[in-house]
């Protein structure tokens, strides 16, 4: 694979080379490979349909993951978030100690201890990680389905970026049924707080927590916002928010 930079960019196959475009930019490769009805039948790639078979399975978790918490990550994201979900799906998928390779399920091995625990502490954002953004020592209650900062000073508790005049948080919980590919997620944000030395406490509740099936997933969001002339704008498309996986249970 080899990145194009002509002044002409083209996209389609041209004398046996594919020219695409990612959102990393114009790309050119080779056109060629086996024939789709070799690998489904041959015997030589037996190992090549287990793996096609399970990159369906973790790519279908990924988006069920994604599309479940949407409304929260579209406002904190990278632009690796999709392919950084699935690496560690993909591990996950590994922890199915009950079926045989080529079926092995992200739902099995997501319903272990270890599964849980290696999805526990995600964050969407690479560039903004909760635990560099918010300095103070948040506290959740998955019982009550609430999350707490005690004693919080938003000027000195957060790492706030150039231009950020106020910051809210945000709680959402999932109940994920990965093995039917179902997903019920409430959300709460807390008002927008201006960013300065005031200190309180802050408590962000859910009004009620999910009852469907699955494994209850607990997502934290800090979302820094501009003030001009008395609205409030998204900063920087959030390129600083803060989205991670902070409970799971």
């Amino acid at each position: 694979m080899a990145r194009e930079s002509s002044i002409l960019k083209l996209k389609g196959v041209l004398d046996g080379m594919s020219f695409y475009k990612n959102s990393e930019g114009h790309y050119v490769r080779a056109k060629g490979g086996i024939e789709k009805e070799r690998i489904l039948n041959d015997a030589n790639f037996a190992r090549t349909r287990e793996n096609m078979n399970e990159f369906a399975d973790i790519n279908g978790a990924g988006k069920l993951i994604r599309n479940s918490v949407s409304e929260f990550l579209r406002r904190a994201k990278d632009m690796r978030t999709s392919s950084r979900l699935v690496s560690v799906i993909a591990k996950i998928k590994n922890k199915d100690a009950l079926s045989v390779r080529g079926q092995r399920k992200f739902a099995k091995g997501f319903g272990t201890a270890e599964g849980k625990a290696m999805l526990t502490g995600y964050d969407f954002n690479r560039h903004a990680p909760l635990q560099t953004v918010l300095k103070k020592e948040l506290v959740i209650d998955p019982v009550a389905g609430s999350i707490s900062i005690r004693g919080f000073k938003p000027h000195s508790d957060l790492e706030v970026p150039e231009f950020a005049t106020h910051v809210n948080l945000g709680l959402a919980c999932v109940s994920l049924d990965a093995e039917n590919e179902k997903s019920e997620t409430f959300y709460s944000t807390s008002a927008p707080l201006v960013i300065n030395e005031d200190v309180a406490d802050l408590t962000v509740t859910l009004d009620a927590l999910p009852t469907a099936d699955g494994v209850k997933m607990f997502y934290v969001l800090l979302e820094f916002f501009q003030e001009v002339n008395g609205e409030l704008y998204e900063l920087r498309s959030g390129q600083m928010n803060a989205l991670k996986i902070v409970h799971i249970v």
